[in-house]
């Protein structure tokens, strides 16, 4: 098998590639697909939470991401997922990001 492109890939994007396969999943893709129809972020709520951090401006893809699929509750879990970044970022930032995963 050779690997042609990498690129971050979101729970839902997942779901969506396991699906189009469903009938032919090995065990372990199978586990995979359960496991992110557990904690499957809904797509209205992801694509709302996506678009602000776009317009936010300084947060990486991988990020975005991972705060979609955490979708955390506190400043200290945030931070952790943002300390990738190669910026900080001010309290201020991180309550507006914190109360975009909030929202209902």
């Amino acid at each position: 098998m050779e690997i042609k492109e990498t690129k971050i890939a979101s729970v839902a994007d997942v779901i969506s590639i396991l699906e189009s396969d469903k009938s032919e999943l090995t065990y372990e893709q199978q586990l995979a697909f359960q496991h992110a129809q557990k904690f499957e972020v809904p797509k209205e709520k992801a694509k709302r939470i996506r678009k602000a951090l776009e317009e936010f401006g300084n947060v990486s893809e991988r990020s975005m991401v991972k705060i979609i699929e955490i979708m955390p509750k506190n400043n200290m879990t945030l931070r952790q997922i943002l300390a990738s970044e190669r910026k900080s970022f001010s309290d201020e930032e991180v309550n507006k990001i914190l109360a975009l995963t909030k929202e209902k």
